[in-house]
């Protein structure tokens, strides 16, 4: 399959590609674009469930006590649902904004609140989560390959990460626990499609000597020998995902837009960056041993 492409060679086609993604995440998330939600900066949160009056968003904002009201995002859930996110509430804040949206829409209100601390806690954690699994990552494939397929697969994760928290900017999506859970998945899903093609790499691969030439064609032929397999494996599981994604309630649909953007971001990467990574690091550290003498 794609007899005719080459993977590795046209290598900085694929990287440019990936780079104008990524700068166009990372310029949202610099203008502020990146929503996080109140499990990570603090706030309130209040859920109106079976509600008998349908009112719009902004007829939702308006019933809101002034002062809060302005800082206050509304998202409707379902048929009769809503959801409203405000900052950090006294305990007459909070009773006021229940009393309101209660009355308001003849809805049963339930709040939750997170503390900035205890948000800043969590953050800290999710953080810890995901350098915790990619060093796990790479002291397994360190162990079971070596460590230029380490390389390789932390920059393709690192690649799929970024890609989905700056897909959640652009697209302006909020930023909650679910989110973490999606990342962490996405990282084991990207990994598995990455391992496929460096298994079939490890197996082509010559035992004696390093030849770029020789090793790229074989990277190339690899890549063919699995990719059938890799597209597949892709569009099957994407099928589930966009329907969660059009036909979930909010929290569903955040977790579906993360796999969806980060399966997108994994096979790409598997296939069009850490082969490519790999063969790089090959070629470096092959020039550098023939270097080494020379220099001494």
């Amino acid at each position: 399959m794609f007899p005719s492409v080459d993977f590795v060679g046209k290598w900085r086609r694929w990287f440019a590609i990936s780079g104008v993604l990524l700068a166009l995440g990372l310029l949202a998330i610099a203008i502020g674009r990146l929503d996080l939600g109140i499990d990570f900066q603090g706030g309130a949160q209040f859920t109106a469930t079976g509600a008998d009056r349908q009112l719009g968003e902004n007829e939702v904002t308006d019933v809101l006590p002034p002062g809060i009201a302005e800082e206050s995002v509304v998202t409707t859930l379902g048929n009769n649902g809503y959801e409203v996110r405000t900052p950090v509430l006294s305990g007459a804040e909070s009773q006021e904004v229940e009393d309101a949206l209660s009355e308001a829409l003849g809805a049963e209100v339930s709040a939750t609140t997170v503390s900035p601390a205890f948000g800043e806690q969590i953050r800290n954690q999710a953080l810890q989560a995901v350098i915790a699994a990619l060093l796990i990552i790479v002291a397994f494939i360190s162990i079971r390959f070596e460590f230029s397929f380490a390389i390789a697969s932390m920059a393709a994760l690192v690649h799929d990460v970024l890609l989905t928290v700056g897909f959640y900017a652009i697209f302006g999506r909020e930023v909650s626990l679910v989110t973490v859970v999606a990342v962490l998945t996405v990282l084991g899903y990207s990994l598995y499609d990455t391992i496929i093609i460096f298994d079939r790499i490890r197996e082509n691969a010559p035992t004696v000597g390093y030849n770029r030439r020789r090793f790229d064609e074989m990277v190339n032929a690899s890549i063919r020998q699995v990719v059938r397999r890799s597209i597949y494996t892709s569009i099957f599981t994407l099928i589930p995902v966009t329907a969660l994604l059009i036909f979930g309630e909010s929290t569903l649909s955040d977790f579906a837009f993360a796999l969806l953007v980060g399966i997108l971001a994994g096979a790409y990467s598997s296939i069009f960056i850490a082969p490519q990574v790999l063969s790089l690091y090959k070629a470096w550290r092959a020039g550098s041993v023939q270097r080494s003498p020379r220099s001494a």
